[in-house]
């Protein structure tokens, strides 16, 4: 018997065929309105950086939960997930209250933790400006809006 959380991977998973697979929902009733276009946008980020046969999570939290915009969670190497798909990277917090409040860009910040699943980070200077350019390249590719 497969527990609940398993099935409603499988069913999303199951809409993105051979792209890749994500999971993405609202830990916060009030995102809910997000999810659509965020599916669109991660599996745009799927197809655009050539990543299929993985799979991560996206999930939208409130303020209570984490207090800022973006947190990213790389799986550890040989992280077992038999409930999921392909390598898993990792997951995704986003928290769409916070990132309207301070004017930034909800994409942009999928796009951010996505990276940081990948193994982009922004600790030296020079990791910083190669992750920047690696953002605004993928915002463009995938036509997403620039600004934060």
């Amino acid at each position: 018997m497969q527990s609940l959380s398993a099935m409603r991977y499988e069913k999303r998973s199951a809409e993105m065929g051979s792209e890749g697979h994500f999971e993405v929902e609202s830990l916060d009733g009030r995102f809910r309105r997000f999810e659509r276009r965020i599916r669109v946008a991660a599996a745009e980020l799927l197809r655009g950086t050539g990543n299929r046969e993985v799979s991560f999570g996206v999930y939208f939290v409130g303020s209570r939960i984490m207090n800022r915009n973006v947190l990213a969670f790389p799986a550890p190497k040989r992280f077992p997930r038999p409930d999921t798909p392909g390598k898993f990277l990792g997951e995704i917090y986003l928290n769409p209250g916070y990132i309207e409040e301070h004017g930034e860009n909800l994409h942009y910040m999928l796009v951010h933790g996505f990276l940081h699943l990948l193994g982009y980070d922004h600790i030296a200077k020079g990791a910083r400006i190669v992750m920047e350019r690696r953002e605004r390249v993928l915002m463009k590719k995938l036509q997403l809006p620039s600004q934060r």
